[in-house]
């Protein structure tokens, strides 16, 4: 019997693990890769509004974006409008970060877009799979 779901999460660690090589040299992981530029195109969300539109838990994501701040990467501010809010934007660090990591990312995506240039109907496919993840602009 065949398993679609086993099939794709041995495909998602191969594939994390194709970007965690990729991005060692910045020193980042695709976790944090995927925050840092998701928080870079929309900054100023709250907390709830970054894990629903990176489809993960608050725990997952309070864990992150802590291990961003340590590093230098992230600043965190109280809300305008809230104040007991935290708001999260990129520190000059984080932007230097994300600047280098960006060139490994894209070669990286790059590569796995070449290796799946026959297999259009994949991208279709997750897309479908995953709702709000699948309307990203870019597919990598």
């Amino acid at each position: 019997m065949q398993c679609y779901c086993a099939a794709a999460r041995r495909a998602a660690r191969r594939l994390t693990r194709m970007y965690e090589a990729a991005l060692e040299p910045a020193g980042m992981n695709p976790a944090q890769f995927e925050l840092l530029s998701y928080l870079q195109g929309r900054p100023g969300l709250s907390q709830t509004a970054y894990a629903e539109a990176l489809d993960i838990d608050q725990t997952t994501l309070s864990r992150n974006l802590k291990g961003l701040v340590e590093r230098g990467w992230l600043e965190a501010s109280a809300g305008a409008q809230d104040r007991r809010l935290a708001v999260y934007c990129l520190s000059p660090a984080g932007v230097s970060a994300l600047r280098e990591a960006m060139p490994l990312w894209q070669r990286a995506a790059e590569t796995l877009e070449s290796a799946l240039q026959e297999k259009k109907a994949v991208w279709r496919v997750l897309g479908e799979l995953g709702g709000a993840a699948g309307d990203s602009a870019s597919h990598s």
